[in-house]
């Protein structure tokens, strides 16, 4: 989870695909981006419509070696003060997308 430097609220590591970007080297170059790790697994878990931003949402599970470390320094939009490891559910209140309308917090509770 990073905390974000706009609203110092908490979120997963998220982007968009560039252009005709597939969605999942978007998600691993979004994750190598904002925290400086590599995937070692990834896996779509689950595609959602948000009819109110009219978007199309896919969430992946990404696995990555312990063993390395986070590197903030090459995300271009600085968006996170911190990145950690940590339960979202530690963090509940402080959710950047509250847990209602949270694909990712919906997703972690029911599965």
């Amino acid at each position: 989870m990073g905390k974000r430097n706009d609203s110092k609220k908490w979120c997963a590591p998220a982007g968009r695909a560039e252009g005709k970007e597939d969605i999942h080297l978007a998600a691993v170059r979004e994750l190598k981006e904002e925290t400086g790790l590599d995937a070692v697994e990834i896996k779509l878990v689950h595609v959602e419509y948000n009819p109110k931003k009219r978007i199309m949402l896919y969430l992946f599970k990404i696995i990555v070696d312990s063993n390395q470390k986070i590197d903030m320094s090459g995300d271009p939009d600085e968006e996170f003060s911190e990145i950690e490891y940590i339960d979202p559910n530690d963090v509940i209140d402080q959710l950047s997308v509250p847990a209602d309308d949270n694909v990712a917090i919906k997703y972690w509770i029911n599965h």
